[in-house]
């Protein structure tokens, strides 16, 4: 299977009005789309989402998908132990049992981030897609985000995900960019 995005023109994804976008992502591979703030990056991700429709082409995703947004997904209030069994259906052994009696809104950013990103890379979909998913991640955060992309590009899945740095993009396997900044 593949995602194909076909000819696409968007009003809030600058670069698509000089240059319709056209790209097919492959099983086994990853996307990243890249630009500077405003340049359309959360759009993409929210045409292919279908929360917003193109003003001319079409995006045809035929999978189901696991999806992290700018936000975390997770109740602050609740214990991390409350709020797993809600989105796990993984054989992968949870590496943070200390975090299991804390609550979320207990974690630093930078774990907050780190559980919420481990919770959607090992879901069962065969797409990810990821908003900004190396935010608040520090160095250590960072490699262990890329690993776990890779091992999901290997066992097949696609993974799509927005950034502003190129530091994010040279330790992922397969990857094709999409540079949104302006021409």
């Amino acid at each position: 299977m593949s995602i194909k995005i076909q000819d696409l023109v968007h009003s809030y994804v600058r670069i698509s009005q000089h240059c319709p976008i056209t790209i097919s992502i492959e099983e086994g591979s990853a996307l990243a789309i890249c630009g500077a703030n405003g340049a359309g990056k959360t759009t993409m991700l929210k045409l292919l989402l279908g929360e917003v429709m193109p003003k001319k082409g079409q995006v045809e995703i035929p999978m189901a998908f696991a999806y992290l947004g700018v936000k975390n997904g997770l109740k602050p209030g609740l214990l991390i132990r409350e709020q797993l069994p809600f989105f796990l259906v993984t054989e992968q052994k949870f590496p943070w049992p200390h975090f299991f009696n804390l609550k979320f809104e207990d974690l630093s950013s930078g774990q907050q981030r780190l559980l919420a990103l481990w919770i959607t890379v090992f879901s069962q979909k065969p797409l990810i897609l990821l908003d900004e998913p190396f935010s608040h991640l520090d160095a250590r955060g960072r490699e262990h985000a890329c690993l776990w992309i890779n091992q999901q590009i290997g066992f097949g899945k696609i993974i799509i995900f927005t950034a502003h740095d190129d530091q994010d993009l040279k330790e992922i396997t397969a990857l094709q960019v999409l540079n949104l900044n302006d021409i």
